[in-house]
């Protein structure tokens, strides 16, 4: 028979898998140690780069400040722009008043348009010799600086009517001009007087 010789220590498996655990949990503390560490580090370093960044942004926003205390911005009062919005702002019935005064005998007033420092009027003439006519009187009209005639067209007013196919010939064809006006703002805001 042969002996049964076992030169090697008896090793229990419990204190075998009891070591294995020990081990693994150090293992794993050493790991969680190293990561906090790391955030650790990581954090410091983040916090110091704001600070830095806070510090920046705080002396920016003082020469803002020292800027904007050295400018000297005179607001003024109320009453102070309520006067100067009465000086650049002018009445506009005395303008259309004035261009239906100076109409001639057969024409109309279309349309009209303002801004600043001009006015657009669209009127209905019957002849070439009442457009001259009504352009020399504006011309002449202390309300305004310059008049130019910007369109000239031909129209035919029966066009507009809904009418059978017969021609009406007591119908005269007409010419819808456009007229810029360069208004004075001078004698206008003078309430029509010179000043």
């Amino acid at each position: 028979m042969i002996p049964d010789i076992n030169l090697l220590p008896r090793v229990d498996k419990r204190e075998s898998a009891s070591k294995n655990l020990y081990i693994l949990l150090t293992i794993v503390v050493l790991l969680l140690v190293a990561f906090f560490v790391f955030q650790y580090f990581k954090i410091r370093g983040e916090i110091a780069h704001l600070r830095s960044e806070e510090q920046q942004v705080i002396a920016e926003r003082n020469q803002l400040q020292e800027e904007l205390d050295s400018m000297t911005v005179n607001t003024g009062s109320l009453k102070q722009s309520i006067e100067f919005v009465e000086t650049i702002s002018y009445p506009v019935s005395p303008i259309i008043d004035e261009t239906i005064r100076l109409q001639t005998g057969h024409s109309y007033l279309r349309e009209y348009t303002f801004d600043a420092k001009t006015a657009e009027v669209t009127m209905d003439f019957e002849t070439l010799s009442d457009i001259a006519n009504y352009l020399s009187r504006l011309t002449g009209s202390a309300y305004f600086q310059d008049v130019q005639v910007t369109s000239i067209e031909h129209f035919d007013p029966s066009d507009f009517e809904e009418e059978d196919d017969s021609t009406n010939f007591n119908e005269i064809p007409r010419y819808e001009v456009v007229f810029t006006l360069f208004i004075d703002q001078q004698y206008l805001a003078a309430g029509g007087v010179d000043r």
